[in-house]
């Protein structure tokens, strides 16, 4: 336990806090170094610290190296990767951060390496994005047995898993798999078939995915664990549970609910909809400063973004109103004292609610949740399920022996629920590429490029990176119709008329094949709405 308790006290140093036991981390930390194929899956709610398993185990592979050489932290979205790359270089300084647009090294050689999961399923392709062009050319074949290798001699963590386990085909698109949860099973056979030890982490873990997890595990013999914090014994949990929270479903407008002499958040399904509550709330008279009424959603530069969320930090000994979208569910370190949310899937709403009441000193909460607001891209059924179950239960949004059964109804009691989302050939094919030996990267790219042109997507579905100023705002096909519609965008390196949805997707499907196209945001951009 000496590398866990040195990164206990090094996170302690640097956050500033007084160390609390982690019994169910301890319990993790031991299971890890002492199995020799160890496969743990960690349920534990939002706020319980279970990247300081990241850190331990990075600071063990330094001192022994016979299981892993390293560790490998996979994070579902960029957005969530910065508060943890800040903290670990502060803290322990070994620490790397791989992106699709990062510069330097793009092998993992770092005692711990910390990457989106794109960047990580293609580094398991054996193709490096960054160098595609020249791939492409038969220039070189980039780093691809070099970064596969680099993955099978480290222990991988995928964090926030249920991001990927739970990712479903969107309303606004016509596809009836979904690409990243397809990536992810081709991710998951090719390292249960190498042996790599691993490590899942989620805070809404249903029996369907419990039981899609075990089925890897079991085929290749791994030492399968699955822990869940004792509410008896663990500090956490017992702290969490004399918390006064409350759940209240509602009708009306969100703003009618806020509370000016606290800490308020308005999380919502759409960007348009967060936009006309931030400009209602101007207007009306809250009782908040006009600083201290903060919008954040996903149409905004990562610049203009952080700068948002720095304000948000200094905020918190203040009352504040923040709103908006999925942006913030994750990745984004606030807490408030009311929680004003549109109906949504479970595991949506259980990351929204992870936001209240968040700190030690926090002892009150308030939850309302909007009972006729819009789905946006969630499917309705699972919405109104969520909905119809959380009013029959009684739940506490940090203590998971409270919510599980809720999430197993919502997203699957059986692996074949789990597995229906799944394109089995296309997983098929994307393991073959990764496991045969003769298949090196300019030939994965010839396959990749094959797919994309008959409209198949590679982990995600297909997004048009929009440039403003130098910086880029990933957009749905959608969107881009909107903005070119209104003459806001300019296309150049190909010759296209955005007239419809199916011009608008065949532009993100040229970028998913490396055509030299830019997307130039040529509106004024807001510094306070981001792109409206």
């Amino acid at each position: 336990m000496k590398a866990y308790r040195e990164a206990v006290k090094r996170l302690a140093k640097v956050k500033g806090f007084k160390p609390e036991r982690r019994p169910l981390l301890e319990e993790a930390f031991e299971f890890i170094i002492s199995s020799q194929k160890p496969f743990l899956v960690i349920n534990a709610p939002t706020g319980y610290g279970k990247t300081l398993l990241s850190f331990a185990l990075a600071l063990h592979s330094l001192e022994d190296a016979s299981l892993f050489d390293r560790v490998i932290h996979v994070l579902p979205m960029r957005s969530i990767i910065e508060d943890i790359q800040k903290t670990a270089d502060e803290a322990f300084g070994f620490s790397r951060t791989k992106m699709m647009e990062s510069s330097g090294e793009f092998l993992h050689l770092f005692p711990l390496n910390i990457t989106t999961v794109d960047t990580f399923t293609w580094d398991m392709l054996k193709l490096n994005t960054k160098k595609r062009h020249r791939i492409k050319a038969g220039k070189e074949f980039g780093y691809d047995y070099l970064t596969q290798a680099s993955i099978l001699t480290s222990l991988v963590i995928f964090d926030e898993a249920h991001f990927l386990l739970e990712d479903r085909p969107r309303q606004e698109n016509s596809l009836r798999f979904s690409p990243m949860a397809t990536a992810f099973e081709a991710v998951l056979e090719f390292l249960t078939f190498h042996g790599v030890p691993i490590v899942v982490m989620t805070a809404t873990l249903s029996k369907g995915h419990f039981e899609f997890l075990r089925k890897y595990a079991k085929k290749n013999r791994y030492d399968f664990k699955v822990l869940i914090p004792d509410g008896d014994h663990d500090p956490f949990v017992k702290r969490e549970l004399n918390k006064e929270i409350s759940i209240n479903f509602v009708k009306g407008d969100p703003l009618n609910f806020v509370e000016p002499d606290k800490r308020n958040a308005i999380i919502v399904n759409t960007v348009k909809r967060a936009i006309e509550l931030y400009d209602r709330a101007l207007d009306r008279n809250l009782g908040f400063e006009r600083n201290n009424i903060v919008l954040i959603h996903g149409r905004m530069t990562s610049t203009h973004k952080q700068e948002l969320i720095n304000r948000l930090r200094r905020l918190q000994d203040e009352e504040y109103l923040l709103i908006g979208t999925q942006a913030v569910e994750a990745g984004v370190d606030f807490s408030v004292d009311v929680m004003i949310t549109d109906r949504a899937p479970i595991n949506s709403l259980l990351q929204r609610f992870g936001r209240l009441a968040r700190h030690a000193s926090d002892r009150y909460g308030q939850i309302f949740i909007i009972e006729e607001a819009p789905t946006g891209p969630y499917p309705e059924d699972k919405v109104k399920e969520t909905v119809e179950l959380l009013k029959r239960a009684n739940i506490h949004p940090r203590v998971p022996s409270t919510y599980r059964e809720i999430v197993s109804k919502v997203h699957g009691e059986r692996r074949s629920e789990v597995e229906r989302y799944i394109h089995k050939s296309l997983k098929l094919k994307l393991f073959k590429l990764m496991k045969d030996p003769r298949k090196r990267a300019l030939d994965v790219l010839g396959e990749i490029e094959e797919l994309t042109v008959k409209g198949v997507p590679i982990i995600r579905d297909f997004l048009v990176p929009l440039l403003v100023g130098g910086e880029t705002v990933l957009i749905s096909p959608r969107k881009l119709l909107d903005l070119y519609s209104k003459g806001l965008v300019r296309i150049k390196g190909i010759e296209v008329k955005v007239k419809n949805e199916q011009d608008a997707y065949e532009v993100a499907k040229a970028f998913a094949l490396g055509r030299d196209i830019k997307v130039i945001f040529t509106g004024e951009y807001d510094r306070e709405r981001g792109i409206v």
